[in-house]
């Protein structure tokens, strides 16, 4: 199975924006999952989720992603205990966690219960590469963080990522952001 597109939208976008371009990027290819910044409304992540995206916000109070209806929460760090979080959270919302280059911070993720963890791949500068590393050891997905471009997919694919994260300037505009997934679509499937 090829991975899917993993949006992170700027927390300086308008949400009418972000709806536009995320529309233009599923049109374009297989997008599984968007993070939201917290401006969004309850109406914004409903248009979201009718594109089949899972809608999660980023360093949130977990009664923000309930009141919105988000799919799930992104955490940067793991300054909160996982387990704790899931209380407050809605039953079936997902929580995922950025481990940036500590294998240490994934596996506890891990072992808290969190859904997927991210890597921020291109800061790791000794050792066997993250992606490849998590997917030998872990069940659990793994998203490369750093965006990607068609060229950094060389060297990405072969750890067989779970997602693909874009590159920031799909947020520039709907035909920026079609233009992106079809580029990293192609590179995907070639």
């Amino acid at each position: 199975m090829s991975a899917r597109f993993y949006l992170v939208a700027p927390n300086t976008l308008e949400p009418a924006q972000i709806i536009a371009c995320a529309k233009a990027a599923c049109a374009a290819g297989d997008c599984a999952t968007i993070i939201v910044p917290e401006s969004v409304s309850t109406e914004d992540v409903a248009a979201l989720q009718s594109l089949d995206l899972a809608v999660f916000l980023q360093d949130v109070e977990p009664r923000i992603v309930s009141r919105l209806r988000a799919d799930g929460l992104h955490l940067s760090n793991m300054e909160h205990v996982i387990v704790d979080l899931r209380m407050s959270l809605p039953r079936d919302a997902m929580v995922g966690i950025n481990a940036g280059t500590s294998r240490h911070t994934a596996m506890e993720a891990a072992e808290q219960g969190a859904d997927y963890v991210a890597f921020n791949q291109k800061s790791q500068t000794v050792g066997e590469p993250l992606i490849k590393w998590w997917n030998d050891i872990a069940e659990i997905p793994a998203v490369p963080f750093d965006p990607l471009t068609p060229a950094d997919l060389a060297t990405m694919l072969p750890h067989n990522p779970d997602f693909i994260r874009p590159s920031d300037d799909m947020w520039q505009s709907p035909d920026a952001a079609a233009r992106i997934i079809n580029e990293l679509s192609a590179k995907l499937t070639s």
